[in-house]
């Protein structure tokens, strides 16, 4: 309680400092009028405002008496708020509750006071006069009712006095003032703080007259606006002591009686921290937090930007899209901390590759982008390009180690390639797509044959889409036989549409084509259904154990249902799981999640092996080979060999080597003739799959082979023919 009462006591102490600083001001003598005029109108010795504030009451006397600070059981303006109404001591002699009072010490004899009340009708002061004679017959009536009207007048005097006091306490503490200026923007008007960067004080001479002068941006704001429009949170900036701060500005204009403006009224604010907090999250919401470069939102900016650009000047610009070509297997096999320092060391190398005029940007993941508006001829063109693959195909050092990726890119010029920013972009993606399909570090400049090779694709999709609808895609077999002895081991089943013409089109792009979609998905699933189905009897026909090679799609792959789909399928067809070998293209390897390698690990805990397609074709990194679980890889002979060397075959056997030291199978794929069979033999592959050129066999076809068991000694240049 004690601590309540001293902080009650210094909150009204303070309250007093203010009221009196307020009351001081050279300009607010009216309570003291209102005192004169009351002491004429009684004939008072003494007339006064007593403003009680608790323990304290603010005596503000008549002529040049001032104004002083009593103790509030001193006065007698406590009995004019105990009782609530006008109260007067005719001898204060006679009263008894007043002996010893300081105003008898003083030689007074007489009293009168008026309450004086606030808006709210509570009593606040009052307005009071004394006198050394005593008037045992009281005031007059007609002085009463003078003084009384005097009170009402004295009451809205402190009424606004306090809310100036309110409004003073108000400026002290907040972060906005006030301002008022002339026609011709000359400021006339500004609170008393002035330690604001909207503002200056001076004082020529160091007397307490102070001049106030606006800043020449508040000023010329001011000067260019139309005062006939609103004016609401303009903002500029302006220099004050060395520190550039914005201010916002909200103002309302005045007019003259005969509609003549006549100047603004307003309030400033400084709003530095708030514009850079808004810089700040702009600049964020635009920018990668890890490179500092353009995210994917800042730089189709960019390109929209350029695009105006162009709309109105005719200035062309290049886009590059990157890629970089093994970012996901340093960051699976160093971790995610030497993934962050690459992409830091690539951006760092993009800038130093293009101009300043340019815009780099990270897409997400391992994607870039560059719009370059200084690349405008072929050659700087393919020389920015060149630099580029060099640059990023440097080994990045890190943790003691040195790191090297590589870089895919596509590239688009403004306008030849794109009448609006998505077709920029899009084609620009589709030379990158040709980039990565012919292996890799490297870059293509868009050409339209690309365009026509995406739609022909789309028009492959709805194809086989209908095709999967009206029955008219089937399966055929590829001929799998052993090295050995050429036995038939199994056979890979092969998409084949019926179009509707009657032609017949071998699919084994298939999954490659149609991608991750959706209906890849439903495609994938049908199709391994059923070759399942078409391969149920085919151990049974032969007394042995056949293959069956059954190609994955991307989809499938991330379906977390694979696993059990497959279960399925083999439990409904009645087909040995250890029969079935599930094949991965040589491209998903490099794309493989953790819940894709989940995947691959319960397929093979039910017995299903995997393969591995396109092996020899662009690099397959042994650590993925091993995480995926692959147990047979399909050696590309043609992608394999090196042309013009002098043993074409030695890469291939090098490669088969390499696969066998990591206890993974061998099969050779596109064998053409019986010295390619029998150097990849003592290579240490053990069987073959035959070329894409050989025919395809119907179920009919290779159940006859089965149960012949033909063992097809023929040359295989024979095979191939019928």
């Amino acid at each position: 309680m004690a601590e309540n009462s001293i902080a009650s006591d210094t909150a009204r102490n303070d309250r007093v400092e203010t009221m009196l600083a307020a009351l001081e001001d050279r300009g607010d003598l009216d309570l003291q009028a209102l005192a004169e005029l009351a002491r004429g109108i009684t004939g008072c010795a003494r007339g006064f405002v007593a403003i009680i504030e608790g323990p304290q009451t603010i005596v503000i006397n008549a002529g040049n008496g001032g104004t002083r600070v009593l103790n509030t059981d001193e006065t007698l303006c406590c009995d004019v708020v105990r009782k609530g109404e006008p109260v007067e001591y005719r001898d204060l002699r006679r009263e008894s509750h007043l002996a010893g009072h300081p105003s008898l010490n003083s030689g007074l004899n007489y009293y009168a006071g008026i309450p004086l009340r606030d808006a709210d009708g509570e009593i606040i002061a009052s307005l009071c006069v004394q006198d050394f004679a005593a008037r045992p017959d009281g005031m007059e009536s007609g002085t009463h009712a003078m003084l009384c009207h005097l009170g009402v007048i004295a009451s809205r005097v402190l009424i606004t006095r306090n809310h100036t006091t309110w409004l003073r306490d108000f400026l002290d503490i907040a972060s906005d003032w006030i301002w008022e200026h002339d026609p011709v923007h000359g400021v006339t008007f500004l609170p008393t703080q002035v330690n604001t960067p909207a503002r200056t004080c001076r004082s020529a001479d160091g007397s307490d007259t102070v001049e106030y002068e606006a800043s020449p941006e508040l000023l010329a704001l001011l000067a260019s606006h139309d005062p006939t429009q609103p004016l609401r949170d303009r903002r500029y900036q302006t220099t004050y002591r060395d520190q550039v701060h914005s201010i916002s500005v909200t103002a309302r204009a005045r007019f003259g009686r005969d509609g003549t403006f006549v100047g603004y009224r307003g309030i400033c604010r400084d709003v530095t921290v708030e514009e850079e907090s808004r810089r700040q999250m702009e600049y964020l919401a635009r920018h990668d937090p890890m490179t500092g470069l353009a995210n994917r939102i800042g730089f189709h900016s960019a390109v929209d930007a350029a695009f105006a650009d162009w709309q109105e000047t005719g200035d062309p610009a290049t886009l590059l899209l990157l890629d970089l070509d093994n970012f996901k297997i340093i960051n699976d096999t160093y971790g995610h901390a030497a993934g962050d320092e690459l992409l830091k060391v690539v951006a760092g190398r993009l800038r130093a590759c293009v101009s300043a005029e340019a815009t780099i940007g990270r897409l997400g993941g391992d994607e870039f982008a560059i719009l370059d508006p200084a690349l405008r001829r072929d050659l700087a063109i393919e020389e920015c390009a060149t630099s580029l693959v060099r640059a990023l195909s440097e080994p990045v050092h890190f943790d003691g180690r040195n790191v090297s990726c590589g870089v895919s890119i596509g590239v688009a010029l403004l306008p030849r390639d794109g009448g609006t920013p998505d077709q920029l972009l899009g084609n620009a993606d589709l030379a990158l797509y040709a980039a990565k399909a012919e292996g890799r570090g490297r870059y293509k400049v868009f050409q339209p044959p690309m365009r026509e090779r995406i739609e022909n694709l789309d028009r492959l999709r709805r194809g086989v889409l209908r095709a999967r609808g009206d029955g008219a895609l089937e399966i055929g077999f590829r001929e799998i036989r052993s090295l050995c002895d050429n036995t038939l081991i199994g056979a890979q089943a092969v998409p084949v549409w019926t179009r509707p013409d009657g032609s017949r089109r071998v699919l084994d792009q298939l999954h490659e084509d149609l991608g991750s979609s959706r209906e890849a998905l439903d495609v994938g699933n049908g199709l391994l259904e059923d070759a399942v189905s078409l391969a149920k009897d085919w151990h049974r026909l032969a007394g042995r154990h056949v293959r069956l090679r059954v190609a994955l799609s991307p989809a499938q792959l991330a379906d977390p249902g694979l696993p059990f789909r497959v279960r399925s399928v083999l439990v409904r067809q009645g087909f040995p799981s250890v029969s079935l070998q599930l094949d991965l293209g040589a491209g998903m390897l490099g794309a493989l999640t953790q819940d894709m390698l989940t995947n691959l690990a319960q397929l093979r805990s039910d017995g299903v092996h995997v393969g591995l397609t396109g092996y020899g074709n662009g690099g397959t990194p042994p650590a993925l080979l091993l995480a995926a679980g692959v147990s047979r890889v399909g050696l590309n002979l043609s992608a394999a060999a090196v042309p013009g060397a002098e043993a074409p075959l030695r890469l291939a056997q090098a490669l088969a080597r390499f696969a066998l030291d990591l206890g993974v199978c061998v099969t050779a794929e596109g064998i053409t003739s019986r010295a390619e069979e029998r150097t990849l033999a003592l290579a240490g592959c053990d069987e073959y799959l035959l070329a894409p050129s050989a025919p395809l066999k119907s179920q009919a076809a290779f159940i006859r082979l089965l149960a012949r068991d033909d063992k097809n000694d023929q040359p295989l240049s024979q095979a191939f023919a019928g």
